[in-house]
């Protein structure tokens, strides 16, 4: 796993919600796909880099959001800090051009590779419509943020319980007038999705896991799937982070 010294342009703080801006000038993240990332003042202590969806990339600039959770993602908030990160990863969403809407669904501070997917179907001309969750117990400055970066959304808010799904998919109504459901949430979240789009409509969910390599070898996220009508398991490092819906063995 190679780390890259960034650029860092800026960081946004909404709460324990931060959004930092950085120069990439590699290859552009994909919607779906995740980075390593760590900050240039810490020792090895955490030893471990944090896997962050990438959120948005244009013109050279990479962005990531995430939560303060721990003592890696704290170190990467600080504002003076410097970040390393790796080239984007993993395994992202696919789309194909239609003539019928799609739908993009978020929960928490999981809406990050949303924002990405969002501006790829907008270049590619494809309709989309877009569910986000906004938890009651968020600050009201990530809620304004969330409403100026996507002014087209449809926002729920919830009080973040695990039934937070429910009053989403309420919105969404019925399934089959999309051609696909994209989403990214808590696994609660997911789970409704996968549930709810089954014989419907094609659902890739964006999961998120706890990675230590990066690239396939310790298979410390490893997660149960189907495949050719037997449980096993996938690496969501490099088999995924995004899963189609109906392969997940959950």
């Amino acid at each position: 796993m190679k780390l890259y010294e960034a650029e860092v342009f800026g960081r946004e703080r909404f709460g324990e919600h931060i959004l930092i801006r950085y120069r990439w000038e590699g290859e552009p993240p994909k919607p779906g796909q995740f980075v390593m990332a760590r900050a240039t003042i810490q020792d090895l202590n955490p030893f471990l880099s944090r896997p962050l969806f990438a959120h948005d990339y244009d013109k050279g600039v990479a962005s990531l959001l995430f939560k303060v959770r721990g003592a890696g993602t704290a170190l990467l908030a600080q504002e003076s800090a410097g970040i390393l990160v790796t080239a984007p990863g993993g395994r992202g969403y696919t789309f194909e051009e239609s003539d019928r809407p799609v739908a993009l669904v978020g929960g928490g501070v999981w809406v990050s590779p949303l924002k990405l997917l969002s501006r790829r179907l907008t270049l590619s001309g494809v309709a989309h419509d877009v569910y986000l969750e906004v938890p009651a117990t968020a600050p009201k400055a990530y809620a304004a943020w969330i409403s100026e970066n996507y002014p087209h959304a449809i926002l729920v808010e919830t009080n973040g319980s695990q039934q937070a799904s429910c009053p989403i998919l309420d919105c969404l109504g019925d399934l089959a007038r999309y051609s696909a459901v994209y989403a990214s949430g808590p696994t609660e979240m997911l789970d409704a999705v996968r549930i709810a789009s089954a014989g419907k409509v094609s659902a890739q969910l964006a999961l998120r896991e706890r990675m230590a390599c990066a690239n396939g070898s310790c298979f410390g996220c490893a997660i149960p799937v189907w495949r050719f009508g037997a449980r096993t398991y996938a690496r969501a490092c490099t088999e995924g982070p995004v899963f189609p819906a109906e392969t997940l063995a959950w």
